[in-house]
């Protein structure tokens, strides 16, 4: 008796053990066997297309967001230009905080002239197993003539317009006639504006906007809040100390000669850092400015006189004889770039025109193949402007060409619907 049931422990316990053995064996293959599906997911990539560059202002900077839940490898942008034979290149992107990433073409301003066009792709890499990557479209850039009108040479500093101390911030500045047509600008289409930064934070700006309007005022005396034309509407991080440039979304604020200037930038975060300084001139009642915390900056109201001006550099594409006129003879020939430029769907072509004589101004697609006749008739000596309307075209480059006697020119435009 005693024997048997020694036995049957012995045989219960034997069947414990294996049990066990098995259980541990089936855990450590679950174990082993369970692991993550692989990230397929690729990085998202946030740019704002800089559309136009002033040759003065090349190389153009290029700052972009990327983000992805593993980490970015790499951020790169390959560009050419006018044509892939032309120049094939590539640069990286430095990451100069959080997931901000920037850096400058590699090029120089001797590789670019005026109406150069310069394509470009934002390209990244995340830090997956699988490597994931992804691309933006390709962009265009136009390289424009525009000229350079800086007003103010001060050495004075200001917290407008980048107060990025605060959340929140609304500035306006003022130019009178005489301080830009000290520079000799004529009408001429605004393109861009530049501020030489002396001390820079971080902090990206949203909510972002420029402003511009002509005005009679001589001075400001509080918040101007209507006749506003947005050249700009986004985002916006200084990036480096020295004159930095803004480009213009849609360049098309037309500056009409001998008349006064009214600028507005503002922003509106949710965060804060430190203020980016700006240098700037003494100029009593010509900026006026407030910033703080949970007010949208752009309908900011209230404020305060400044005494001092931030210095100021307006990129301009000078026009001369904008509206038809043969009672003020050129003495030479002359085809002016197209303003807007890019433009959709209408832009303005002028031309001056030295002696009497037939006249043939005509647009060409890429192939060089003629799409529409704006002028071929006896014309006199003069300066003139003619529309052209790209309504049933579709994005892309487009040529015109204008001929006169012994004169022939051609000039590119960009048009983007």
């Amino acid at each position: 008796m005693k024997l048997r049931i020694m036995f049957f422990v012995l045989v219960f316990i034997l069947i414990n053990i294996t049990f066990l053995t098995v259980n541990r064996k089936l855990s450590y293959c679950n174990t082993y066997h369970s692991t993550s599906l692989p990230d397929t997911t690729k990085p998202v990539i946030t740019h704002i297309p800089i559309n136009f560059c002033p040759r003065y202002g090349w190389p153009a900077l290029v700052s972009t967001v990327v983000s992805d839940s593993s980490g970015i490898d790499s951020v790169w942008v390959k560009w050419y230009k006018n044509n892939p034979s032309t120049m094939n290149r590539e640069f990286r992107l430095n990451n100069t905080s959080g997931n901000n990433y920037s850096q400058r073409f590699n090029s120089y301003f001797s590789d670019v002239y005026y109406d150069d066009i310069i394509y470009y792709r934002i390209f990244a890499q995340d830090n997956s197993a699988n490597h994931n990557r992804d691309s933006t479209p390709i962009y265009n850039i136009l390289i424009t003539s525009a000229s350079v009108c800086q007003v103010g040479t001060g050495t004075d500093s200001s917290k407008f317009p980048f107060s990025t101390y605060w959340m929140d911030c609304r500035t306006q500045m003022l130019f009178n006639s005489t301080d830009i047509s000290a520079c000799g600008t004529h009408n001429g289409n605004i393109t861009g504006i530049g501020f030489k930064v002396f001390s820079v934070a971080p902090q990206i700006m949203n909510g972002f906007n420029i402003r511009f309007q002509t005005t009679t005022q001589t001075s400001l005396t509080g918040f101007v809040n209507s006749g506003w034309q947005t050249v700009y509407s986004g985002t916006y991080a200084v990036q480096d100390t020295g004159w930095q440039f803004i480009n213009f979304q849609n360049p098309n604020f037309w500056y009409q000669q001998n008349t006064n200037l009214l600028v507005e930038i503002c922003f509106h975060n949710t965060s804060y850092t430190e203020y980016s300084y700006v240098y700037a001139t003494q100029a009593i009642g010509m900026t006026w400015g407030y910033y703080m915390d949970n007010i949208p900056g752009c309908t900011m109201t209230g404020g305060s006189m400044q005494t001092k001006r931030p210095n100021i550099i307006f990129f301009i594409n000078p026009i001369v004889g904008a509206n038809g006129n043969s009672n003020n003879i050129p003495d030479k020939y002359i085809l002016y770039q197209n303003y807007p430029n890019p433009f959709n769907p209408v832009t303005k072509i002028n031309y001056n025109i030295a002696k009497n004589g037939f006249v043939s101004l005509r647009v060409y697609d890429m192939l060089g193949r003629e799409i529409r006749t704006l002028v071929n008739e006896e014309k006199p000596a003069g300066s003139y402007s003619v529309d052209f309307n790209a309504t049933e075209f579709s994005t892309g480059v487009y040529f015109y060409k204008l001929e006169s006697k012994e004169f022939t020119d051609v000039k590119r435009m960009l048009l983007i619907k």
